[in-house]
């Protein structure tokens, strides 16, 4: 069988995604052939490894083995004027004070190439697996940034969304963080949960496999350290605030 792995919301996170990769790598040497990798959005964002996540991606991307789109931060990343000096522009953007400061140290860190990379990514993903042709968003499907779909909701409130992608069999979606698979009568709708951007204060490192023929989704569960992470938010003196989502996972 082949499968696609999917992931969302790295945010910054390169032990969470570390951990992701290495266990897709020992997935495949338990013989699931893995095709292909989509990222749905917030490459970057809230933790101190943006530079490092691009360079982790590094080999995916030249193989042409990953699909990556914008999230919400990433597109406030890729809003910036490619000739700015700095990112004072994120004062008007509308979040609290902590995440401006973290986006403003992201956008430093990436210096101009890692930008460039950001501006680059396409809004939505359309591709085909298998024999199924799939819709990729962060947020949803009508609201690419600000939208959220929402877990745990009846499968008419799924109909609603999957309604205006009904051509394709597939529609993956980021903006809840935590998973989804729900089947509609016009396709299935996944959210694979979030690599590095806990929903929750027992959250672990989730992404889907996906089965390229049946659409059989399968989440896959990583820990990871984030005494890490910690540290190195403070090291870099990010706001403290950046440590609470850390461990609980609301702004």
């Amino acid at each position: 069988m082949v499968y696609v792995a999917v992931l969302a919301n790295v945010n910054g996170n390169l032990p969470a995604l570390a951990k992701a990769l290495e266990k897709i790598e020992t997935l495949k040497e338990e013989g699931y052939e893995i095709e292909k990798y989509y990222i749905l959005g917030n490459v970057v964002g809230l933790f101190p490894y943006p530079r490092e996540v691009l360079d982790a991606l590094d080999d995916l991307i030249r193989n042409n083995r990953v699909k990556v789109i914008r999230g919400e931060f990433d597109q406030v990343i890729a809003e910036s004027d490619p000739h700015s000096e700095g990112p004072d522009y994120i004062d008007r953007v509308n979040y609290p004070e902590y995440i401006k400061r973290a986006l403003k140290y992201t956008w430093e860190k990436l210096d101009h190439d890692g930008r460039e990379f950001i501006r680059d990514l396409p809004v939505y993903l359309v591709d085909r697996v298998g024999k199924n042709d799939i819709f990729g968003v962060y947020g949803s499907p009508l609201d690419p940034f600000g939208g959220i779909v929402l877990p745990e909701q009846p499968t008419s409130y799924y109909e609603t969304i999957m309604r205006s992608v009904k051509d394709y069999e597939i529609l993956f979606v980021a903006s809840p963080r935590y998973p989804v698979n729900a089947m509609t009568r016009y396709g299935r709708i996944i959210c694979p949960g979030s690599i590095g951007f806990p929903p929750g204060r027992e959250h672990k490192a989730t992404f889907a496999l996906v089965d390229v023929d049946t659409l059989h989704t399968k989440f896959i569960e990583v820990d990871y350290d984030k005494k890490l992470i910690e540290d190195r938010i403070r090291g870099e003196g990010l706001p403290g605030e950046l440590v609470r989502i850390l461990y609980h996972g609301r702004i």
